[in-house]
């Protein structure tokens, strides 16, 4: 059965031209009968409200119904049409329900271990906020890189090993990050020392430390972290993983254990800033600089020189690039060279 028409205003006004035919016995055929579409579309919804029915006087004709039965028809109408919204609706939630418990088991079951893998900047995004503010302790982090936006400083979350400016970056909105600050969380990150060579990291640390957290930096990192009180922890920059994903640990054992990996990183650590931090000069290397250029001089592969600095080959491959500019040089021979003749190695 269809939906119930509504009865407007055109509508009625037909219906009372076929209900007193006795004023104008030949108006309730012309209106059947008639080609203006707003008549035509009247006649048919007082057909589908049973208010017209086929007449037995005028084989081919309408009559109307009387109102008050009309009346009861359109309410059983009514009524049947709201029994079945009634059972639809009923059926959706059902299955829907049965649906999402389908769904909610197979992602218990698909991360029963523990292990979350995040695909994608706003898949990543989102779930970094919701661990942003349910921070009430701490938050530790590791900085591959720069952050996605260094005029306005995000929460520890820029974990892919990917340039600066790349566009789609996961991070979490600043508000996050000063929210969970005021609610009393220590925040420590610890950077690269390539920090002290890119404006906007720098601002970046800067403003993090002005706000009451710490920074430290160290010259490798093993993976992009971000852990949030003992409850989660997101991993990314792994070797050999997809550079758009991040894995998210929520079981405790892998939490605490990747938490002391921070503390020992933590302990060797350089304080940012130092008493004598200024703009690095141009024949100054950092030590994750000069340790590049040993590791190059002994022969070892890009592969190679990525481990061992814990950052992924793209990034080793523009640190060299960003020394050999420096040096003046277009070929790592030279740049060896070069780097000797300054004592940088």
């Amino acid at each position: 059965m269809k939906e119930v028409a509504p009865l407007d205003q055109n509508t009625l006004e037909v219906y009372r031209a076929f209900l007193f035919q006795d004023e104008d016995a030949h108006r309730p055929a012309q209106l059947a009968d008639s080609a203006d579409d707003c008549v035509k579309a009247a006649v048919a919804r007082l057909i589908d409200l049973s208010l017209l029915t086929p007449s037995r006087e005028s084989p081919g004709g309408l009559r109307a119904v009387d109102p008050s039965r009309g009346m009861r028809v359109l309410l059983q109408q009514e009524q049947h049409e709201l029994a079945r919204r009634e059972h639809r609706i009923k059926h959706n939630t059902t299955m829907l329900d049965l649906l999402a418990s389908e769904y909610a088991a197979v992602r218990r079951q698909a991360h029963s271990d523990g292990v979350e893998r995040l695909y994608g900047a706003d898949h990543i995004s989102t779930r970094l906020e919701a661990l942003a503010e349910s921070c009430r302790h701490e938050s530790l982090a590791f900085y591959l890189e720069p952050p996605a936006h260094p005029a306005q400083p995000a929460h520890p979350a820029d974990l892919g090993d990917r340039p600066a400016d790349e566009p789609g970056q996961a991070a979490v909105p600043p508000r996050l990050y000063e929210q969970a600050l005021a609610r009393g969380a220590r925040l420590r990150s610890i950077y690269l020392d390539g920090i002290v060579r890119d404006e906007a990291t720098r601002s970046h640390a800067l403003w993090t430390v002005e706000h009451r957290g710490e920074v430290r930096t160290a010259p490798s990192l093993p993976m992009g972290l971000l852990i949030v009180d003992t409850t989660a922890a997101v991993v990314g920059g792994l070797p050999g993983e997809d550079p758009e994903s991040v894995l998210l640990f929520s079981g405790k054992p892998v939490v605490l254990a990747v938490r002391a990996l921070f503390e020992a990183y933590w302990d060797h650590s350089d304080r940012f800033p130092c008493d004598d931090f200024g703009e690095a000069q141009a024949d100054e290397v950092t030590p994750q600089e000069r340790k590049l250029l040993e590791l190059l001089a002994e022969g070892l592969t890009d592969g190679a020189v990525a481990r061992a600095l814990g950052i992924s080959v793209r990034t080793e491959r523009r640190k060299v690039a960003e020394l050999m500019d420096r040096l003046g040089v277009s070929s790592r021979f030279a740049a060896g060279v070069q780097a000797t003749r300054r004592r940088w190695i």
